[in-house]
């Protein structure tokens, strides 16, 4: 067993779960609350200037504000021994992307619960907080043994401030602060936009969708570099999705395809009208697709 990195007061650390590229995850117990949690605990060689820090613990902070059942919630944070940690619910189950490496694909029946789950979780995010999540993956999204979908890794995640008519107002400089993974950005992620809002995960989910519905990403075989330039470039497209899985519906590409619109305008403004699409779908009857020849990275035929 590894050697718990700090002592919590009322803590009891079980076994390492987790380790990612600035931090590690433990099971423990906690005593105050009387149930298992996951204890985050970030690398000392990661907090290497306050921003690391920040983003850390900004992380925790949205998780401790957002009260959904579809967000892992946060309990507590602070720094001991050099170490800052938070302390958060735990999950027992699996995420999406463990789950594609023992099955090519998933169904479209589990795609729509994703997609259905992970709207009106986001949707809750940032019509109540302002947040923008800005790393959807699938990596980022588990099931638990109680068949609960959740959202997790809140670490890059974007808080804007929403002014009473409801126009958002960039809290932060968005070109320093706004990250991704190369396989799902959205071009405005891409491009650094100052005006970055909810249509961004929109974009990210959808590029999450395509690539659990098919197994492969939207640009596969491609450098980080020609993976940024394919998600910016108007006339490259990924397949359309049936032409990997035939199983697939044609109401669903539709929602996919304008979910991934190249430009923000084009797709859907907010998540309200992402699962306005999916019950029309799921009552049987089609969505409007895009108009023709506007820029989507997921063709639609």
């Amino acid at each position: 067993m590894s050697t718990p990195p700090i002592k919590i007061p009322g803590v009891r650390f079980e076994h390492l779960i987790g380790i990612g590229g600035m931090s590690e995850v433990w099971l423990g117990f906690h005593g105050g609350l009387n149930k298992e949690v996951a204890i985050k605990v970030m690398f000392k060689e990661a907090a290497t200037s306050g921003e690391e820090i920040r983003q850390f613990m900004q992380e925790s902070r949205v998780m401790e504000n957002i009260n959904h059942p579809g967000i892992v919630h946060s309990y507590e944070a602070d720094c001991r021994d050099g170490r800052y940690y938070f302390i958060m619910d735990y999950v027992d189950g699996f995420t999406f992307a463990l789950i594609l490496t023992r099955q090519k694909q998933i169904t479209e029946t589990d795609a729509i619960v994703i997609l259905d789950s992970v709207a009106e979780a986001l949707d809750y995010a940032w019509q109540r907080h302002g947040v923008i999540h800005c790393d959807i993956k699938p990596d980022n999204i588990m099931v638990g043994s109680d068949g609960i979908v959740k959202i997790l890794d809140l670490g890059l995640c974007n808080i804007m401030g929403v002014s009473s008519r409801g126009r958002t107002e960039c809290q932060e400089d968005v070109k320093e602060t706004i990250t991704g993974t190369p396989a799902y950005m959205s071009p405005e992620q891409i491009y650094g936009d100052s005006d970055i809002d909810v249509r961004s995960d929109i974009y990210c989910l959808g590029a999450t969708l395509y690539h659990l519905v098919t197994g492969q990403v939207l640009f596969p075989d491609q450098s980080n570099d020609e993976t940024l330039r394919s998600h910016v470039t108007p006339e490259v497209s990924a397949p359309d999705p049936r032409s990997v899985n035939p199983d697939l519906s044609e109401g669903l590409v539709r929602i996919l395809s304008k979910m991934c619109a190249k430009e923000a305008d084009a797709r859907y403004r907010n998540w309200g009208e992402v699962l306005a699409d999916s019950r029309i779908m799921q009552s049987g009857e089609l969505p409007e697709p895009l108009p023709e020849g506007v820029p989507t990275s997921i063709s639609f035929r």
